[in-house]
């Protein structure tokens, strides 16, 4: 037993070699000339023999995959390295690339390629540059191929659709970028993504094709290029799509998002996208959310807003929301402006639209609070446009205002726990204000003087009470 051990204990360390990779040999470049090729063979101090061909030269690696071509070649036996001048090509499973020049070096696998460099991967990605640098995939020392470009390049991300059009083509602009294994790519320096239905721009972007994510950093906005437009920006957006189209955008830190209905502004902003148009938004943060429509701002806690086929149809505002609202200076004068109040804040639109009206716009149709609930709200008066409102505040449980087709106030309905007040501007009594302007005439014409009026029932000969509120005091909102 104990010979068997010490056996097993020797033989270990050859099994466990025996499971270990292999390491990866470099090319065995073989050279072939063409009939047409002229070839200058010098031989070194070392042994070893610099080569020069022209008029056209290609190769082969005799223990792997890669190919190269050219008008002319130098070779250098020392570096193992060689230099392709004039339609330099090279091509391996994983990659084909065609430049000006390219210098390979056979020790490292590294190819730099200069002048009009073109690469494209075996999964559709094509690269158009003024020099790229790729390093070789190598078992047991390089897992994944690497390919850096400089100089601007122009890249696309996904193969042409089966017309050989550009349908769902990726198109990355970058000051530089890197390609990692033909899935991880980092570009750096303003960076332009287009896509069939978004344009970005940022500092810099991450981008996996393999999981579809990307994101954006240092100022980066995101523009929607379906039929309804929408724009995002803040610090950091991510961006998550399935089958190349684009389902979430998430924008995080000073976020803002702007729509044709609506604009949402908080610390994080999340949308949801449905065949390329915004289906839902979330806003949340420390700092509140604030949504913005043409006639009314939204402020809470949190937003999330409802807008099938991007028009807003449900908006949701979440813990001390406050909804306010502009006045129509057209129905009467005031510089207030009307608000409810509450924990919750529910708002209904109708996003209908006549057939082949596609600017028609959603409309208010109500707004519910439940929770504490309290609505200042002002209604036109019947003396006239130049005259101050009526005004009508309100408490309870749950307040529900209805609009009307004008978008002004129709109803204020209050549930529980209701409590308020109703503030009418009088019209002025005509009849008594002459009575006492012909009472003052008549005591002058006898030498007497005219008896003071209390200015709250315009009655001669009393005094205002000091517990009276003379009509022409302003009224401030409770």
């Amino acid at each position: 037993m104990r010979r068997l051990l010490v056996l097993v204990g020797i033989s270990a360390p050859w099994m466990l070699a025996a499971q270990r990779t292999a390491p990866a040999k470099s090319c065995n470049l073989e050279l072939h000339n063409y009939d047409s090729t002229t070839t200058l063979a010098i031989k070194m101090s070392s042994g070893q023999y610099n080569s020069f061909y022209g008029r056209g030269v290609r190769g082969r690696c005799t223990n792997s995959d890669q190919r190269i071509a050219g008008d002319s070649l130098e070779a250098i036996g020392d570096t193992k390295s060689y230099t392709i001048i004039g339609n330099a090509h090279y091509t391996e499973k994983r990659v084909t690339l065609d430049a000006d020049r390219i210098y390979y070096y056979e020790v490292e696998e590294r190819l730099v390629a200069e002048g009009n460099v073109v690469t494209t991967t075996d999964k559709g990605t094509r690269m158009r540059g003024p020099r790229a640098e790729y390093f070789r995939a190598i078992p047991g020392s390089r897992p994944l191929s690497r390919l850096v470009a400089t100089g601007r390049p122009v890249t696309r991300l996904s193969p042409a659709d089966a017309g050989g059009g550009t349908k769902d083509t990726v198109e990355l602009v970058a000051d530089n970028m890197v390609n990692v294994g033909d899935s991880l790519v980092y570009a750096g320096g303003n960076v332009i993504i287009t896509r069939p239905d978004l344009k970005s721009a940022s500092d810099s972007a991450t981008m996996d094709s393999g999981t579809e994510w990307a994101r954006l950093i240092g100022r980066p906005r995101v523009d929607g290029l379906g039929k309804s437009k929408f724009s995002l920006v803040g610090k950091v957006i991510d961006l998550w799509s399935k089958q190349r189209k684009l389902e979430r955008v998430l924008s995080a830190d000073s976020a803002r998002a702007v729509s044709e209905d609506v604009t949402l502004a908080s610390d994080t902003i999340d949308l949801r996208l449905v065949d390329q148009q915004l289906s839902r938004a979330y806003a949340w943060g420390r700092s509140g959310a604030h949504a913005h429509t043409s006639d009314r701002d939204i402020e809470a806690d949190s937003i999330d807003v409802l807008m099938p086929g991007q028009l807003i149809r449900e908006l949701h505002a979440l813990r001390r929301a406050l909804a306010t609202s502009r006045t129509d200076s057209t129905k009467f004068t005031s510089s207030e402006n009307d608000w409810l109040k509450g924990d919750t804040i529910v708002a209904l639109f109708d996003s209908t639209r006549a057939a082949g009206d596609s600017a028609a716009k959603p409309t208010i149709k109500s707004i519910l609070a439940t929770g504490s609930a309290s609505s200042f709200y002002q209604v036109a008066s019947s003396q006239g446009v130049k005259a101050a409102p009526n005004m009508n505040y309100v408490k309870g449980k749950a307040i529900t205002v209805a609009f009307g087709a004008d978008r002004t106030v129709g109803t204020v309905s209050v549930r529980e726990q209701a409590s308020g007040v109703y503030l009418e501007l009088s019209a002025p009594d005509t009849a008594k204000a002459d009575s006492s302007a012909d009472g003052a005439k008549e005591a002058k014409s006898k030498g007497g003087k005219a008896a003071p009026v209390n200015p709250a029932t315009k009655t001669p000969g009393t005094k205002s009470p000091s517990n009276q509120v003379p009509a022409s005091t302003p009224i401030k909102k409770p």
